[in-house]
């Protein structure tokens, strides 16, 4: 993709969409790009941190809660050691600070054949950062899987692949699905009777006044609610709701605590200056705090599982919770493939099953002749043979 294919990009984009480029100018061909609706609001930037690929760095905003940050990137065929080295120092500043990341695009890579060395590095290296590889079927003609999808999100999965008629790699299809969900308790109402000033409480006292009676009864119901008018005036009844509700994991510690708040001020600091020092300062904060948080993790189960050693139902409920964290990092929704594979298996199954009872029927056991008991009705006594002469 160059400046002069700008015409026929913008035929293929669709109405309510719009794309963001980024050309190849020092050669023809190629170039990235991301086409997305008009209502979605995306900010990208660039830079020359990694000269071996094309890339182009995005950042989704949904809400002022809920962003995903991502790269989208294209690295053209040729050596692939030096690049499976270098692309941990280069995700890590940008995708690493937020929870929400993503790593896409074609990097040319055997992602299939975990008995390449340089597909397993580049694996193995994202997977210390905390990027898992979602995409589990081929992307090329060929049958490899050149188009990969790395997120360290829960709330990201892969789908599928669909094959194209005018590419030869398949278009990828993923989801981003995160809801906020807010616990709102309502907090007993209460008054501010700080904020009222002196002057504040003598002109309300002074304007309002109860009504004269000569009724005891009468007089008190007066007095409470020129009290309570002059209240509602001066310091009303709020009700603040409580969205403070989440559940903490019990292995965030307040050394984790600090840990990310060293991480967010090692991400500011090179955001203002962006210089080798502070990158190199960052990269060694976030891969202290996910070796932390591992460790974290694993002491805090293992406390739980040694506390209730004799506790079946805490232990079932261990690794329920252990099973749903892994079916959370690997919900991939399973392929046609599987679900035939599944059906084979169970049909074969049931035929084996089916041909060993009829086999059994063709060829019953031989079993000796029943015996009549003696004492069975119509049994006849045995007859004695007369002795031999």
């Amino acid at each position: 993709m160059n400046p002069s294919s700008t015409p026929d990009i913008a035929i293929a984009i669709p109405d309510g969409y719009k794309i963001i480029r980024k050309d190849r100018t020092n050669r023809t061909g190629r170039g990235i790009a991301i086409a997305h609706k008009s209502s979605i609001r995306i900010s990208t930037h660039t830079d020359d941190s990694l000269p071996d690929a094309e890339h182009l760095h995005f950042t989704i905003h949904s809400d002022p809660k809920t962003t995903l940050r991502g790269t989208l990137m294209y690295r053209p065929p040729g050596p692939r050691t030096k690049f499976s080295e270098d692309i941990a120092d280069f995700v890590n500043p940008h995708a690493l600070s937020s929870t929400d990341c993503i790593l896409l695009g074609d990097l040319n890579f055997h992602l299939e054949n975990l008995t390449d060395n340089n597909s397993t590095a580049l694996l193995d290296n994202l997977a210390n950062l905390g990027l898992k590889q979602l995409v589990n079927t081929p992307t090329h003609y060929a049958g490899h899987t050149l188009d990969p999808i790395f997120s360290s999100s829960k709330h990201i999965t892969f789908s599928h692949a669909t094959e194209l008629t005018w590419s030869d790699h398949s278009c990828v299809h993923f989801s981003f699905k995160k809801t906020t969900m807010h616990h709102h308790t309502q907090q007993p109402p209460r008054r501010h009777w700080n904020r009222i000033t002196t002057e504040q409480l003598t002109s309300t006292l002074s304007q309002n006044q109860p009504t004269n009676t000569t009724d005891p009864n009468e007089a008190a119901n007066n007095l409470i609610s020129w009290i309570s008018d002059c209240a509602n005036l001066l310091a009303p009844l709020k009700t603040q709701a409580n969205t403070n509700n989440h559940k903490k994991n019990s292995w965030f510690t307040p050394d984790l605590k600090d840990s990310k708040k060293e991480c967010r001020a090692r991400e500011k600091k090179w955001r203002l200056n962006q210089t080798e020092e502070n990158m190199s300062a960052l990269k060694d904060a976030t891969r202290q705090h996910h070796q932390h948080l591992r460790a974290a993790r694993k002491t805090a189960y293992r406390n739980r599982l040694d506390n209730n050693a004799h506790n079946s139902k805490e232990l079932f409920g261990i690794v329920k919770e252990l099973s749903n964290l892994d079916a959370e990092n690997n919900s991939i929704p399973p392929s046609q493939d599987l679900c035939d594979s599944l059906a084979t298996f169970f049909h074969h199954k049931i035929t084996d099953i089916y041909n060993s009872f009829t086999t059994a029927n063709a060829n019953p056991p031989r079993n000796p002749p029943p015996t009549s008991s003696p004492s069975s009705p119509g049994a006849q006594p045995p007859q004695r043979r007369p002795p031999a002469s």
